[in-house]
């Protein structure tokens, strides 16, 4: 039976802030000893809720299928829970899936924890998110070698953890992916098209707006070595909200100089939802309203002939070649429906809703996602069509400068304490200085030159 190791979420909402705090420190105690003598050396931290969940096909159970498929069998899986709502399939996904390799570090549940009021995200939930993720990584076995850090609804291909044992001299492992971002200013539909020249999934860049929390695989010795801290990264972050923290991660570790080995003719990461996975289970990918629905989204056949049906004037869905790097299959756990051509990813054909008026659609997706979120493969093409509006802002040296300068005052900060005194012993001096500096009785008194 798999560990279950988390505080009582369904109760957890009642108890007063020390109690939390003291439960928590609980917890984190007993994952340390429990996991102490394991011998993973690849530590999977899932944060997740109950969205994942909804048995053999919902994300979190395809994720950890994904990680059982691995031929390196040396792997954990630490899950976090950070929500207002009870995920109450998780004990039965993990009595499913039966595998002592997987363990929830904490189940935090409350409406404190709410992650979205309204559409929008409560302010303070990333970054409450991100506090805990820092401790459940520091829950990981003390042989651990790699930590990846991701959602509870992604995927990995059966050969990432293969891959790694190349790059062990290694920070950094940075994986190009599967991504609904793919090539975000390219005209709707055709940026996922297979074009020769063209990369086969979205490139990372390890920057922010081109790269994502589970596509980089970090060194997880250094990374406690350096106390590195999502919640520490506020100072280099150049205003960007905490959801941003993946991308202000990934340029932190470069303007540390963190070794990064770019992992460039594979795809070993999919980034749900992704239209690659939907091409998959058959179904239509919706880029008619990308900007404003986070990228755009995987529908049925059947809600796409109600769009289309809704909106003949205005929407139009097109088949195009998916772009892949012919190795789909490595996805693909048992029982999933497959498109009958997955066998020849080469040739993949998906479906594709859009805007019928190509042209404003696009310029909406160019003003929006902008210079700092355009694929290097569609600068120059960008460029030339957005002419005057074409104004980087240059996020990458921004952090880096930061960086540079909380890495100055950190410096200065230690010469300054190596060249003052320690203060006196008050045992040492015949003047009760603290004494008399602090006691009521002397107050009224005028005190003595010191």
């Amino acid at each position: 039976m798999p560990a279950i190791k988390s505080s009582n979420g369904f109760a957890y909402q009642f108890w007063s802030p020390a109690v939390k705090a003291f439960i928590f420190s609980l917890i984190l105690l007993t994952c340390h000893t429990a996991h102490a003598s394991t011998s993973a050396e690849i530590c999977v931290v899932i944060r997740t809720y109950w969205g994942h969940g909804g048995g053999s096909q919902a994300g979190l159970h395809k994720l950890i299928s994904s990680l059982q498929r691995q031929r390196n069998r040396k792997w954990e899986a630490v899950l976090v829970v950070l929500d207002s709502r009870p995920f109450p399939d998780l004990a039965h996904a993990l009595q499913q899936l039966d595998d002592d390799r997987v363990w929830v570090f904490a189940e935090w549940i409350g409406p404190e924890f709410a992650a979205r009021s309204g559409s929008q995200w409560v302010p303070t939930y990333h970054s409450m998110l991100y506090n805990l993720t820092d401790e459940a990584v520091r829950a990981c076995s003390r042989s651990t070698k790699w930590v990846v850090i991701t959602n509870g609804d992604n995927e990995y291909s059966s050969t990432l953890f293969e891959e790694l044992d190349h790059h062990s001299d290694a920070d950094v492992v940075a994986l190009d992916y599967y991504s609904r971002y793919q090539r975000p200013t390219a005209k709707p539909c055709e940026r996922f098209a297979a074009e020769s020249g063209k990369p086969p999934c979205k490139q990372n860049l390890l920057r922010w707006c081109n790269t994502d929390l589970g596509a980089n695989v970090l060194n997880w010795p250094r990374l406690i070595q350096e106390n590195k801290r999502f919640s520490q990264l506020a100072p280099v972050a150049c205003g960007l909200p905490a959801e941003n923290y993946d991308g202000v991660l990934a340029q932190h570790l470069v303007d540390s100089n963190w070794t990064v080995h770019h992992v460039t003719d594979k795809c070993l990461y999919d980034h749900s939802p992704s239209p690659q996975r939907c091409a998959r289970v058959e179904g239509v990918w919706d880029d008619s309203n990308n900007v404003w629905e986070g990228g755009g989204n995987c529908i049925s056949q059947q809600e796409a002939a109600q769009k289309l049906l809704a909106d003949p004037a205005g929407l139009e869905q097109i088949s195009l070649r998916l772009s892949n790097d012919g190795s789909l299959a490595s996805f693909s756990p048992e029982g999933l429906p497959v498109s009958a051509d997955i066998g020849n990813a080469a040739q993949l054909v998906f479906r594709c809703l859009r805007q019928k008026d190509i042209a404003a659609q696009h310029a909406q997706m160019m003003d929006y996602f902008g210079p700092t979120c355009t694929a290097d493969a569609d600068v120059e093409s960008v460029k030339s069509i957005m002419g005057d509006k074409w104004q980087p802002v240059d996020w990458s040296s921004c952090m880096s400068n930061a960086h540079q300068l909380q890495e100055q005052q950190r410096l200065e900060h230690l010469r300054i304490l190596a060249q003052i005194p320690p203060p006196p012993d008050p045992r040492d001096s015949k003047k009760p200085i603290y004494r008399q500096r602090y006691d009521q009785s002397a107050a009224a008194q005028p005190h003595e030159e010191l």
